[in-house]
């Protein structure tokens, strides 16, 4: 018995060996061939644009051809992280060597280090002028601890895409030239008072997607005249604008009446009547309303943007934890001409057991005839309160009467924990 085992060991020893000259041909195959080099200039740097440029860099190490290489890059994007003497120097040897007029699709600049100041190498002026060479489509700029901008630098003939965060405008925005941008992101920007905020806007004349969140005016002032405030929105018109985002405290809506899809997040320490002068949106049909985290929400409110929205077809609403009201909702006398005839879908998240949301749901049950679907999401910590609770809630909204015929009503679940 012992010698079978021998026996088997030993074959098994014999059967797992492979020759030397398999292995070497196998190692030469996989090792000596570089077919990174074989590949075009061009299609490297394709490959490269997907890297922050000063990691691209990084890859000079291997040949003098990447070096150049990195040099006419379509596209820049740097982001400082650690090391951020050496981040300066990568961006001035880019910007200020780069050939005029040489095309630049996308410039991202990605400041996050505070002590710039003191670093005599954070060129931005001068990065800046140097991005007026080229024709660039998208410019975006992250300047984490403020820094003020002056307007000129919002004068271009080819900006199509503009993302502006973390920084400062300096005041007189009359200059501002931006005939060719489509889409433009503000987050975090302040301006010296609404005027500012408003000639900036005034310069993209065919804007037609703009988003906006905590824009901060440094010289608040509202004067006020037949109930409607004068804050430079009166006579401000983007004729081309067709989607918008607004996350504030307080919702502006002057100069975005144009819109077919609006987005308004109401964000903490609102007050409750935050929908104030609200205009006719007489091409809206798609409206998300996000109540942030402790903000107020009102009924009211939303049954005001309603009545001004006369072609919605889509309303979605999400209700984050701990969004209070602080009064009873009654349902509008009058028959709001969106739901009864226009609207089609309606989303509510974060439904709770209260008196106001139920008498809303059953308004919008019975009163809209077109409603396709109807959904309804629940946050929950438990089965039980699927059982419990919420599934009394579920029974009451699907006992209240539809007007339409074809609506679907659905419930979704979310736990939390």
């Amino acid at each position: 018995m012992k010698k079978r085992k021998e026996r088997s060991s030993s074959a098994v020893q014999v059967t797992t060996r492979v020759p030397m000259e398999e292995w070497q041909v196998s190692y030469d195959d996989l090792n000596l061939v570089d077919r990174i080099s074989d590949l075009s200039d061009e299609l490297l740097r394709h490959i490269l644009c997907f890297l922050p440029t000063n990691i691209a860099f990084t890859t000079s190490v291997l040949s003098k051809r990447w070096t150049k290489l990195c040099y006419l890059l379509p596209v820049l994007r740097f982001e400082d992280i650690n090391d951020h003497h050496r981040f300066c120097r990568i961006v001035n040897s880019v910007m200020l060597s780069r050939v005029t007029n040489q095309p630049l699709k996308i410039f991202s600049l990605n400041c996050r280090f505070m002590e710039r100041k003191q670093n005599s190498s954070f060129n931005l002026k001068k990065w800046l002028e140097a991005t007026k060479r080229h024709c660039i489509e998208e410019f975006h700029l992250n300047l984490h601890f403020h820094h003020t901008l002056k307007p000129v630098v919002f004068i271009s003939q080819t900006f199509v895409v503009l993302k502006l965060q973390r920084l400062d405008i300096e005041k007189d925005t009359s200059c501002v030239d931006l005939p060719s941008l489509k889409t433009l992101n503000l987050e975090y920007v302040s301006f010296e008072n609404w005027n500012d905020y408003i000639n900036f806007l005034y310069g993209c004349p065919i804007l037609e997607d703009l988003q906006v969140e905590d824009i901060s005016i440094r010289t608040l002032t509202k004067h006020y005249e037949n109930n409607v405030p004068d804050v430079g929105f009166k006579s401000l018109t983007l004729a081309k604008l067709v989607r918008a985002s607004i996350d504030s405290k307080d919702a502006h809506f002057n100069g975005i009446d144009n819109v077919e899809f609006l987005r308004i997040i109401k964000g903490y320490g609102s007050k409750e009547e935050c929908f104030e002068f609200i205009p006719v949106f007489s091409n809206l049909v798609h409206i998300e309303l996000v109540f942030w985290y402790h903000s107020i929400h009102s009924w009211d409110g939303v049954v005001e943007l309603l009545r001004h929205s006369p072609r919605l077809q889509i309303l979605f609403i999400k209700k984050w934890r701990k969004t209070r009201s602080s009064k009873e909702w009654k349902c509008p006398i009058s028959n709001l001409e969106c739901v009864s005839s226009h609207l089609r879908s309606c989303t509510i998240l974060n439904f709770d057991n209260s008196a106001n949301d139920l008498r809303f749901a059953k308004y919008i049950l019975q009163n809209a005839r077109i409603l396709q679907d109807m959904k309804i999401g629940f946050v929950i910590k438990s089965l039980n309160e699927i059982l419990l609770e919420k599934g009394q809630i579920k029974e009451e909204l699907s006992s209240f009467s539809r007007i339409s015929r074809g609506c679907k009503l659905s419930f979704e679940f979310k736990f939390i924990y």
